[in-house]
């Protein structure tokens, strides 16, 4: 019974540094990641060259390309009538 309480302490002490270490570097990611706002001056010029990137483009369209004699021979579809009758079963999931 000591012999595995002796084991026991000895993972935890075995443990414990691991378990700081991992609090710690999710701390530091935490830090990291939420609390800096503080942008370094190099890279403020990157994201003005980036949000140039993200500005909208002027779309034009040519419509004269629907002028074309060859597209005025194209004829549009017929109607398509909605089906006559009854389909499928009242309840689809039942076995046959």
């Amino acid at each position: 019974m000591s012999i595995s309480l002796l084991e026991q302490k000895k993972k935890q002490k075995f443990l414990l540094p691991i378990l700081g270490v991992i609090i710690l570097i999710t701390s530091i990611v935490i830090w990291q990641g939420f609390f800096k706002n503080r942008v370094p001056s190099g890279a403020r010029d990157e994201l003005e060259d980036e949000a140039a990137l993200h500005r909208p483009i002027k779309i034009n369209i040519d419509w004269s390309t629907l002028k074309n004699p060859i597209l005025e021979t194209l004829e549009p579809f017929d109607l398509i009538l909605p089906l006559q009758g009854s389909y499928g079963r009242k309840n689809p999931f039942l076995p046959y």
